[in-house]
């Protein structure tokens, strides 16, 4: 039972993942030369910071609930598998790969890519966590962040229309 899920281990994880993600923007920004995507690596940087604070306050919260560890709170096995895979740390690459992550990616339209395909799989991950979520604290904030990492999806395929 220690490899199912629960919101706890669903923030948890989120929590990685926006961290990642953190890094991932940092790194792109500071390898960006235009103004523009320098802008826009920033402003995703300071995205992720601010769901990493929602996480973590969130999780913080529910960690001091006895309910939220009791086991009708996990969830069922195929999706705790199915979760399981999509956090497997391929949303971002890990802190300590960021940079050279991001080094690797030859040019802006490269990171543009890999940054569009990670916050994909955040939105798929957030919508099954927001699908199984037992309490609808946790429910919400995965239902809002899913939202707004769809905003970064569609500002992104912005950036790299205009850029092709």
């Amino acid at each position: 039972m220690a490899n199912l899920f629960s919101d706890l281990e669903g923030l948890r994880i989120a929590m990685a993942m926006e961290a990642r993600g953190r890094d991932f923007y940092h790194q792109a920004y500071e390898q960006a030369v235009s103004p523009t995507h320098k802008e826009l690596f920033l402003w995703l940087k300071n995205e992720e910071i601010h769901h990493l604070a929602r996480f973590t306050n969130l999780f913080n919260m529910l960690d001091a609930r006895q309910d939220a560890h009791a086991s009708e709170y996990l969830f069922d096995p195929d999706t705790s598998r199915y979760l399981t895979v999509i956090a497997e740390e391929h949303v971002f690459p890990k802190p300590y790969d960021a940079a050279k992550h991001v080094a690797e990616l030859t040019s802006v339209q490269a990171i543009l890519q890999a940054a569009m395909q990670a916050e994909k799989d955040s939105v798929l991950f957030y919508d099954e966590l927001a699908a199984h979520a037992k309490f609808p604290e946790t429910r919400d904030v995965f239902q809002l962040l899913k939202r707004e990492e769809q905003g970064h999806v569609v500002k992104l395929r912005e950036m790299i229309d205009a850029w092709a």
